[in-house]
């Protein structure tokens, strides 16, 4: 995975034509189908391992002695950059390989990356695709290239006689490259090369805590997208199927990756803007001031809207968007960028009052968009809002969780005008926020159920059901202290609380489904934004359960945690995977970066000079933290238990250690 590039393969890095596996650019499939034999026959898998998000290894048998046991390997580096690149070596140990056949059989659709595809058309074998231009659109093709000894070609086919012995090696290269009409190749690769990288390092401590913030890192690189003919680039949310800019997910995604810095928030935010509505579109859903949902940059027309035009069917993405405005500039973004997009924020928060709220009873809602999505939150699958007894609920629908992070913007957008903007305003947001509070604990809070909602249907009766979306209300801050404490103790309660994270929907509800994409299954970033919710709310002993949980979940999926895994019974031994998960999905990969900050407690300040923290770490979880960004310096820390210890600070920032069970913010 790199640059817009992604293989979705098996363990054995075959692309079946069968499945949705294949090689991916932006929204088309370029490789249907990668089938590698030896003598015609699939040889055994002896070992695969994934290196990082770029890099992966397989080792098969190519020889056997009389006895069975190897004598020859083969070993297939396989790396995504600019290009796919797949090495082949042959390895002799004993006698010898004369004319051994391998072959590879490469075809291709060109199918748009959907789940679930109306139709699926037939692959065809690489040497019938005409040219390097074949595509459905005419913008995209695939062009393969080998290095190393000629091929024989033919029927879709690449084939090599290899002969080797021992200390005389066989290899080949086999390159896969995308190629874009109007953008020459080493114009992309010179793109793919110039990619950010974080200078966050945990340079030592837990192998959980290392290994899957390392993970994390290079996920987050890889899912970083240039389009050239955009001139945009942008985190994508999650590979194969959704390498497109979505409001939501990267806006979620750049706050957990805070602790690595605030780049990936400023270009987030930058890009958003840049697509802010600014008329009323039926169609699109586009409203002023609104944050798009969703931008396809590839060959992939949806929703009836053309690949390239912004689709707005979210209600959340706009107050996050002011939320992570203001986050980014507490950790010391660059105040001119930050002033930039002070307008575009206010236009924001300004759709939360106007177009967001088109009966104004003060909440955010929406209806059932004919043209696309059913529901607009993240919980955004048409089965996700439901009542007690199961029934779905009828819009329009006002989420808890978007009114907490309404009530959080107007937090956001004072602090933003107090320090940058017009300090005359701020008195007005507060007032506005103080109202939307009291309103929601009247209409969202059951008392004799000691829950939240999950939402207010469009008669405006609450569904009544256990579900994550609680934590995002604590995570948000829009609860007072003691109704923060109750529902901080009903997350933890087991119906929601699991050994790998929190369910989406509560085990007692009609409308369970561990395996339901929003119905009881488990979301990581979800899960992360609980932990820090629970952190806030003065719970570090539930928050450290989740954390701990969904770490060795991390360790069972080989650190790269999916978009979504099963919510099973509490006795489950190991995380059940999700059919058709993500994986990376760009907010579960920040998950673990989001969680670090979380046990660390830290807590930032930059433009008044200081940053908190109150580390909660296990004393045998000691870790070294590194190149923490903070402003245009580093944050280092050496923590274990309540211990800490600062090496280094920015020049002008002062470090408060706070007390364990002291409130931070």
């Amino acid at each position: 995975m790199s640059d817009g590039l992604v293989c979705l393969s098996a363990r054995d890095g075959t692309i079946d034509p069968s499945s949705s596996q294949g090689l991916y650019f932006r929204d088309l499939r370029l490789l249907s189908c990668l089938r590698l034999t030896l003598d015609g026959a699939v040889p055994e898998l002896l070992a695969s391992q994934r290196e990082n998000a770029r890099v992966s290894h397989q080792l098969f048998i190519a020889g056997r002695d009389a006895h069975g046991s190897p004598t020859a390997l083969l070993r297939r580096r396989r790396e995504i950059g600019a290009e796919l690149v797949d090495r082949y070596r042959f390895e002799v140990y004993e006698g010898a390989l004369s004319q051994l056949r391998l072959t590879l059989r490469l075809e291709t659709d060109f199918q748009p990356a959907v789940k679930q595809p109306a139709s699926r058309p037939e692959s065809v074998g690489y040497d019938q695709v005409e040219g390097d231009w074949q595509a459905s659109d005419g913008r995209f093709g695939v062009r393969l290239a080998v290095h190393g000894p000629p091929a024989e070609r033919g029927a879709g086919e690449w084939s090599w006689g290899v002969s080797s012995a021992p200390g005389q090696p066989w290899s080949v290269d086999v390159v896969v490259s995308p190629r874009e009409r109007d953008v020459a190749p080493e114009a992309r690769a010179a793109t793919a090369a110039d990619r950010r990288r974080s200078s966050l390092s945990l340079r030592s401590g837990a192998t959980t805590w290392r290994r899957s913030v390392a993970s994390a890192l290079a996920d987050i690189e890889g899912l970083w997208m240039r389009v050239p003919h955009l001139e945009l680039s942008y985190l994508a949310a999650g590979a194969p199927w959704f390498m497109a800019l979505f409001g939501r997910d990267t806006l979620l995604t750049a706050w957990e990756s805070l602790i690595a810095g605030t780049d990936v928030a400023l270009e987030t935010l930058e890009a958003l803007t840049r697509f802010q509505g600014r008329r009323d579109d039926a169609d699109t859903g586009e409203q002023p001031g609104k944050i798009l949902h969703e931008l396809r940059t590839g060959g992939l027309d949806l929703f009836g809207i053309q690949a390239g035009q912004p689709y707005y069917g979210t209600v959340d993405a706009s107050p996050l968007f002011v939320m992570l405005l203001a986050e980014a500039h507490r950790w010391g973004a660059d105040r001119e960028r930050v002033r930039a997009l002070l307008p575009a924020a206010r236009a924001a928060l300004e759709w939360c009052r106007k177009g967001g709220d088109p009966d104004g009873d003060g909440y955010v809602e929406y209806a059932a968009d004919e043209h696309a999505l059913v529901n607009q939150g993240w919980k955004d699958s048409g089965n996700a809002m439901v009542h007690a007894d199961g029934s779905q609920a009828k819009g329009p629908i006002a989420l808890a969780e978007v009114q907490a992070y309404v009530w959080a913007a107007y937090q956001a957008l004072a602090r933003l005008e107090a320090d940058l903007g017009e300090p005359a305003r701020v008195a007005g947001l507060q007032n506005q926020a103080d109202a939307l509070r009291t309103a929601f604990l009247d209409d969202f809070w059951c008392e004799d159920a000691a829950l939240l909602a999950m939402g207010l249907d469009g008669e405006k009766q609450p569904m009544r059901v256990a579900s994550s979306n609680m934590g995002h209300c604590l995570w948000a801050g829009i609860l007072p202290d003691e109704i923060a404490a109750r529902v901080a103790e009903r997350l933890g309660e087991p119906d929601l609380l699991t050994r790998w994270g929190l369910r989406t929907l509560g085990s007692g509800e009609v409308a369970y489904n561990p395996l339901g994409y929003h119905l009881g299954s488990i979301w990581p970033h979800d899960s992360a934004i609980g932990a820090a919710g629970l952190m806030r709310a003065g719970r570090p002993d539930i928050a450290l359960r989740l954390t701990d949980g969904l770490l060795a979940a991390a360790e069972h999926f080989a650190w790269r945690l999916p978009e979504l895994f099963g919510g099973l019974a509490e006795g489950s031994a190991y995380p059940v995977p999700y059919p058709v998960s993500c994986s990376p999905q760009a907010w579960s990969a920040a998950t673990p970066l989001m969680l670090l900050r979380t046990v660390l407690r830290l807590e930032p300040d930059v433009p008044d000079g200081r940053v908190r923290l109150a580390p909660m770490l296990s004393d045998d979880a000691r870790v070294r933290v590194t190149g923490i960004p903070l402003g245009v310096g580093t944050l280092d820390l050496d923590v274990g238990g309540g211990d800490v210890q600062v090496l280094q600070v920015p020049e002008g920032v002062e470090v408060q250690i706070a007390e364990p069970g002291e409130e931070m913010r």
